[in-house]
């Protein structure tokens, strides 16, 4: 989706002037976008234990909830010891995500010493440890404040642009709508997420609460719904029916109907047009 691209693109043009990985997360601090996808090599080995896994996420939650109670740009220290830093995302004035950057370390001495000693917790081979930390992005302590303003910049543009939409308690609902209106066209989480500026499992998370019902199983319900209205009500072949209600596949199409009216879509037709 354009939104998609032009925000990547953002993001990889901070990438190109710090270096220092940037992301957008969703109010529930899930990760929506980021450049470059991966987390750093050092980040994906740390995370590699579970427990140090679970340390980062609550680091983050705080410094996200920090950002939320309205503390303005938040930057910290992880507890492996690199730089992060969080910014607010607004949308007419609401909070509606946040802005992420980090995974760089100072040049301060001791610094280096300090994450490659808790790599070692995850990483048995010294000399390879010793490699991942000094991959590490570095910067001297008095810059840092710089690139954070920089990344405060890019949010308040992003702001600007209203490209994260604030959806907050009515996703399930706007959710619901966007289905209802987009039926018969690709619809899928990743379109959903890019749409309404959350992840996945947010999206999935907030339409199960409300509705009782998956998001994928509701698509379909609309879509078979719309074709028995269809075969009622007209005589557009049956491909065609399947096609205009988003199935891609006619075969796919009558197995799904059968499986919801108990007969094909012609034997349902037929079966309407004697009464």
């Amino acid at each position: 989706m354009r939104d998609a691209a032009e925000i990547i693109s953002i993001l990889k043009e901070f990438y190109s002037i710090s270096g220092f990985r940037v992301s957008i997360h969703d109010l529930e601090c899930n990760e929506i976008y980021a450049y470059p996808p991966m987390l750093s090599d050092f980040c994906r080995k740390m995370q590699l234990s579970e427990g140090i896994k679970s340390k980062c996420l609550q680091t983050d939650r705080k410094a996200f909830e920090k950002v939320r109670k309205g503390e303005g740009v938040y930057m910290y220290k992880c507890h492996c010891g690199l730089y992060e830093a969080v910014a607010p995302i607004y949308h007419y004035g609401i909070l509606s995500g946040f802005l992420m950057m980090g995974q760089i370390r100072d040049t301060e001495p001791g610094t280096l010493e300090y994450i490659n000693k808790r790599l070692e917790e995850t990483v048995s081979d010294s000399a390879a440890a010793r490699k991942c930390a000094e991959s590490v992005k570095a910067i001297e302590s008095r810059l840092i404040p710089s690139y954070v303003d920089i990344m405060k910049m890019v949010a308040e543009h992003i702001t600007a642009t209203g490209k994260i939409n604030y959806c907050g308690e009515d996703l399930a609902e706007l959710i619901k709508k966007y289905i209802n209106r987009n039926f018969s066209s690709k619809i899928s989480l990743s379109v959903l997420s890019e749409k309404f500026g959350c992840s996945s499992s947010t999206a999935m998370k907030h339409f199960k609460a409300e509705y009782g019902i998956t998001i994928a199983d509701y698509i379909n319900d609309v879509r078979l719904k719309n074709a028995e209205k269809m075969l009622s009500d007209s005589r557009i072949p049956v491909k065609q029916i399947a096609a205009d209600c988003g199935f891609s596949d006619q075969n796919y199409f009558s197995r799904q109907f059968s499986r919801k009216y108990g007969v094909s879509p012609t034997e349902y037709r037929n079966m309407v047009s004697v009464q």
